[in-house]
């Protein structure tokens, strides 16, 4: 993960709901004129696997070669999307310099936060609108996006929670009950939120300058060494998956583990 210029989330959770404002995106574009986002000359094409996927994805927990193409097809133009459409929102489409992604403004919620962590919020919550749509028309009813999950107190398994439930619990009287939850961004999973197959997570870089390496998984400790465990095995645990469930979805880099 970049300290400096990372957008990876180091901020802590995320608000749920995101308020979009100035340029339409993709997404919004495909709720107003679903006939866009079919066939040669979409906004957001849907990849030639999808309708095989769709029909095939249904019956089984993992997904097919074909289902997990589309899938992660959808998601990469999703992620490339939302990091060009943001920058062209607040940044005149340029990338911020190193400078930029460390100076310091106001979040939405009144937080002082780096300009990279700002973006990194705008750039999920594009990200995550235009996956809601595009996994639709690949796996309706197998994706969950932003789900929360919660340990069970006795067994440990994790069990999803309703938004009402979340939105309960983030009162300040109860908030000791959301300790332990995670909550990716993508969900893949067979219908049934208990069944997870696949785990995606969008990570988004501020500066595109010295930029040799993508951003990494969050560590669970500020002073984590790079063996130390992070969000990836977070999630490994809570789903029971391998490593290879359990995947970055990064602007210009595409899929990584």
């Amino acid at each position: 993960m970049f300290v400096a210029v990372g957008l990876s989330g180091c901020a802590g959770p995320r608000p749920r709901t995101y308020a979009q404002q100035g340029m339409d995106s993709v997404s919004n574009t495909c709720r107003t004129q679903p006939a866009l986002c079919t066939g040669p000359e979409s906004v957001m094409p849907v990849p030639r696997a999808a309708q095989v996927a769709t029909l095939m994805a249904g019956a089984k927990l993992a997904l097919d070669a074909e289902a997990k193409q589309a899938v992660e097809s959808v998601l990469k133009k999703c992620a490339d999307d939302a990091r060009s459409e943001v920058l062209f929102r607040y940044q005149d489409g340029k990338d911020p310099t190193v400078a930029q992604c460390n100076e310091l403004v106001r979040n939405a919620r009144g937080e002082t936060v780096s300009r990279a962590i700002w973006l990194g919020e705008q750039m999920h919550a594009v990200a995550l609108a235009c996956a809601g749509e595009g996994l639709e028309a690949v796996i309706p009813g197998r994706f969950s996006i932003e789900p929360t999950y919660r340990p069970a107190q006795r067994t440990g398994t994790f069990t999803p929670l309703s938004n009402e439930e979340v939105e309960l619990l983030k009162q300040p009287r109860f908030l000791y009950e959301l300790k332990g939850t995670v909550s990716p961004d993508v969900v893949i999973h067979t219908g049934d939120l208990i069944r997870v197959s696949m785990v995606y997570d969008f990570k988004f870089f501020c500066s595109n300058a010295a930029t040799t390496s993508a951003p990494g998984w969050r560590p669970l400790s500020k002073s984590a060494s790079p063996t130390d465990p992070t969000q990836k095995n977070t999630y490994m645990d809570a789903f029971n998956l391998g490593p290879e469930q359990v995947l970055r979805v990064i602007p210009r880099w595409g899929i990584l583990r």
